[in-house]
């Protein structure tokens, strides 16, 4: 649809670019078309046709990179939410885990010291 002689399309027809699921697309939507009359007390110095083909493009243009950095800086906040939870995750099996070993630590103790125990009350 843009080449360098202007927008090529069909007068009843707009593209609109977002993104789902990480992933571009373009929706086309019908529109009416709708003669429009300029305000008679306007003076331009180009024609508006000469305006809107200059100004378009630059406007497309700008329009594609804001949607393609609203996508990065989207998939970079989910990104950090997903690293975040792992963090928190990650810190609570080793709290899980801390406690089991120190648990299995402390009945390996406990049964040494009644085999001793033990063991001195047969000599007896």
């Amino acid at each position: 649809p843009l080449d360098p002689q202007g927008i090529a399309s069909a007068d009843d027809e707009i593209f609109r670019l977002t993104t789902r699921e990480g992933r571009l697309t373009v929706e086309v939507g019908q529109v009416e078309n709708a003669e429009v009359k300029l305000p008679s007390d306007i003076v331009f110095d180009q024609s508006p046709d000469v305006l809107l083909n200059a100004l378009l493009p630059l406007y497309l243009e700008n329009q594609l990179l804001r949607s393609l950095q609203e996508a990065a800086a989207s998939e970079l906040a989910s990104r950090m939410t997903a690293m975040n939870n792992a963090s928190d995750n990650a810190k609570a099996l080793a709290k899980t885990l801390t406690l089991d070993y120190n648990k299995a630590r402390q009945a390996a103790i406990t049964q040494e010291i009644l085999e001793v125990v033990g063991g001195s009350a047969a000599l007896a």
